[in-house]
């Protein structure tokens, strides 16, 4: 009979109040709770009193029936972001450079070692604030940012880490409330052009650079898909032009040079034929004989 006594009193804290399974209260006064996850591995959360430890455990539990992964509590933002890079597929490598240039240069140090799990909607609020704030960063570039956090934060979605994504809808909400206003690209009039290509025609500094806009203001071509034609793309003879790739110029790696790269257009639309003017084939053949003169050289 004293033996179920003092087995039962084990289960009961100092102040006489009945343990449950997993919980346990230590030497010095406080509580911890002990479960191990289905890899096997055991886990254990401190409290200094027991209601406090129990609303934990309700955390635990909580996350337990939705999926969320409770063992990866000290997962920060930049351990996912590293997740991200590894699973990544289908951005053309200029991109993704591009993406892990901003990432370490705007988020790895600060923002990127916070814990995943204790990141709210208040905490990335508080953030891209600094970013417009302090470091004056354009719409563009947080148009960058914020569409690369949102797919690392997608990411731990979808793996369970997190329920929600707490930068759902703050890209929206801070153009509102720092008044950014979306640049409205002007086109040239066609007075305008020509004023443009006359000035280029009749300079001895830059008539080099004549056929060049010539052939992007004829064509609508981006400055990457010209400068990354050959001349078999290109037919005189039957005045087309074949676009079906673009020259990329970025950085790679982290490293301090920048490098040019091959890379296929940015959409299926962007691969083409286009039929050329007799302005266009004549800047062409300027560019051609241009060339040949400088090989000459």
């Amino acid at each position: 009979m004293a033996e179920k006594k003092n087995t039962v009193s084990k289960r009961l804290d100092s102040n006489r109040i009945k343990l449950r399974k997993g919980e346990s209260q230590r030497k010095n006064g406080t509580y911890d709770y002990r479960w191990t996850t289905p890899d096997g591995k055991r886990h254990t959360i401190y409290a200094t009193t027991l209601d406090e430890l129990r609303e934990k455990e309700e955390e635990i539990i909580s996350d337990k029936r939705d999926g969320i992964r409770v063992e990866n509590k000290r997962i920060t933002v930049n351990d996912m972001f590293d997740m991200w890079c590894t699973l990544k597929r289908g951005l053309k490598d200029n991109t993704f450079q591009n993406y892990c240039y901003m990432y370490n240069n705007f988020i790895r140090k600060s923002f990127g070692r916070s814990r995943l799990l204790e990141v709210k909607k208040s905490d990335v609020r508080r953030f891209y604030n600094y970013l417009v704030d302090e470091k004056i960063m354009s719409v563009s570039t947080m148009d960058t940012v914020h569409n690369l956090l949102h797919q690392v934060f997608n990411l731990a979605v979808d793996d369970e880490y997190i329920r929600v994504n707490p930068t759902d809808r703050l890209l929206k909400e801070l153009k509102q409330t720092h008044n950014f206003q979306q640049e409205r690209r002007k086109a040239l009039t066609v007075k305008e052009q020509k004023l443009f290509l006359d000035f280029l025609k009749n300079s001895p500094i830059y008539n080099h650079w004549y056929p060049v806009f010539s052939i992007m203001l004829g064509t609508g071509m981006r400055v990457g898909e010209l400068t990354g034609l050959r001349w078999c793309d290109i037919d005189l003879d039957e005045g087309l032009i074949n676009v079906n790739h673009t020259l990329v110029y970025y950085n790679k790696g982290g490293s301090k040079h920048c490098h040019f790269a091959v890379n296929t257009p940015k959409t299926a639309a962007g691969t083409r034929t286009i039929p050329m003017m007799d302005f266009v084939r004549d800047a062409f053949l300027q560019e051609k004989q241009y060339q040949e003169d400088a090989e000459i050289r």
